[in-house]
């Protein structure tokens, strides 16, 4: 028994020594770029110096929970004194410690969220949980964590997401989700939000929420390279959103020197996390710059602004769930044709010629939307490549091929 412990051991220490080097090496290919400037050193530190929620727990100095999906309203988590973390992974390392209890053919993305988190539970930490039903394999997910071998005794709680989008009685189900998971929150840390904590909260959101816009609108300039948009965008959970603002700002008027690239694309389908960001360099060695995307990883980072026109208690719960309903992009709803449209709409009338669909394998609801938008979008003239890969680099050559025909195709359309 102790011969097992100790190689158990062994093995552990080898694979958090291989996720430190893997985060490292991106971390300096980073840092190495000739648009590196020294107000972009705060991001990387965020993730140099540890992003499990454990660490963040003491870098926010407030309680963490865990979600896996943005559907669940941000400011909530705020006015109860607690810290929201999107819970991912990029890690190729750490999908591997996982892969060997689940299906062959899942999401990555999870797949590597589990190998981390059981990377962070055999150091001893555990946080609650906010699990919005998106996709089936976040539905799945405790469950696999069971198959992981994880500690399934932390509070949970499911916030159900409806289906459907333009529907009076989803919307009504989605409000008594919103105020069943304040209650949760509540009971967590004590702390019911008041109207005031409720009104700060939107607030500090807004501030954040306006400078992240003046960060989209420079990209859509084409003064921010993709690899700075999405680690600027993946690091907003891992410090008091205050402190990440403030950040932004400073970091803003870096990005002046427009892009120089063979053609503007616009990025859709699948989250990129860091540290694999395999696509975002593949791109720009084939000499196109990502001008917009609507990727929840990145630009759909908030929702639609959260209008107020009752600021009672319950009207602030009822704006914050309109916001998070009808601002939310995801394709596991029914009735999203304005999901359609509104990728549409980003690219008409810009100098984007082409759109990038990222797929991860196993990620069937993008998977499946790819042909409708691909469609719709050869329609209006514009050029649609979908890149289908896995958190591996051995197909990296063959979507560097692949890009780069796509570009020259864009040069000659």
């Amino acid at each position: 028994m102790t011969g097992d412990m100790d190689r158990q051991s062994r093995l552990q220490l080898r694979l958090e020594e291989k996720c430190r080097t893997e985060l490292a090496h991106e971390l300096d290919l980073l840092v190495a770029r000739d648009d590196y400037r020294p107000e972009l050193a705060y991001f990387l530190e965020l993730f140099r110096s540890g992003f499990t929620p454990a660490v963040v727990a003491r870098r926010v100095e407030r309680p963490v929970v865990n979600l896996l999906c943005l559907q669940a309203p941000l400011e909530l988590f705020l006015a109860c004194g607690l810290h929201p973390y999107k819970f991912f992974s990029g890690s190729l390392v750490a999908g591997q410690i996982a892969a060997p209890k689940l299906p062959a053919l899942m999401c990555p993305m999870l797949k590597a969220a589990l190998g981390a988190l059981e990377l962070e539970t055999a150091a001893g930490s555990a946080h609650p949980w906010v699990m919005p039903t998106t996709c089936d394999w976040v539905v799945k997910f405790r469950e696999m964590m069971g198959l992981c071998g994880l500690d399934l005794s932390t509070p949970l709680h499911w916030l159900e997401l409806p289906h459907l989008k333009n529907s009076a009685r989803a919307r009504d189900r989605w409000l008594t989700e919103v105020v069943g998971l304040k209650d949760f929150l509540a009971g967590l840390s004590g702390r019911a939000p008041t109207r005031r904590m409720l009104l700060d909260t939107l607030t500090t959101f807004q501030q954040a929420r306006r400078s992240f816009s003046r960060l989209i609108e420079a990209r859509r300039a084409g003064r921010v390279p993709a690899v700075w948009f999405f680690l600027i965008a993946n690091s907003f959970f891992l410090d008091r959103i205050e402190r990440w603002t403030e950040a932004l700002e400073a970091a803003l008027p870096t990005f002046q020197t427009q892009t120089r690239a063979a053609g503007q694309v616009f990025l859709a389908g699948s989250p990129i996390y860091f540290p694999n960001f395999k696509l975002l360099h593949l791109l720009e060695t084939a000499g196109l710059a990502v001008a917009g995307d609507d990727l929840c990883s990145s630009e759909r980072l908030f929702p639609a602004q959260v209008a107020v026109d009752d600021p009672t208690d319950f009207g602030l719960l009822r704006a914050l769930a309109e916001s998070y309903h009808q601002g939310c992009q995801c394709p596991s709803f029914g009735d999203n044709e304005r999901r359609l449209n509104n990728i549409r709409g980003a690219v008409l009338g810009t100098a984007i010629r082409g759109v990038v669909f990222h797929v991860l394998k196993g990620c069937h609801p993008y998977d499946l939307e790819s042909l409708t938008l691909e469609d719709s979008l050869k329609r209006i003239g514009l050029k649609f490549i979908k890149l289908e890969t896995d958190y591996t680099a051995e197909d990296s050559r063959t979507l560097l091929t692949r890009l780069e025909a796509f570009g020259n195709n864009l040069e000659n359309a």
